[in-house]
């Protein structure tokens, strides 16, 4: 899990704290399907390349991940 997110949240109204940190670690993640099952494994595949033709993708790891996170290349 991404704690930058949490920790920003957590201090945004609590001016005695400050994030001093992030982007401390790199998690590989990745997606698990069932040997041999192609069809969902290209459903993923497909709906991954649309996300981030259309900028989704990119958006949403940088509103869950941080800012120093970066989408898949």
């Amino acid at each position: 899990m991404k704690l930058a997110p949490v920790t920003e949240w957590f201090a945004r109204d609590r001016p005695k704290l400050a994030v001093v940190e992030t982007g401390i670690t790199r998690e590989r993640l990745g997606i698990c399907v069932r040997k041999g099952n192609t069809a969902l494994s290209d459903a993923i595949d497909k709906a991954q390349a649309s996300m981030m033709a259309d900028g989704t993708l990119p958006a949403l790891i940088r509103q869950w991940l941080g800012k120093g996170a970066t989408a898949p290349p």
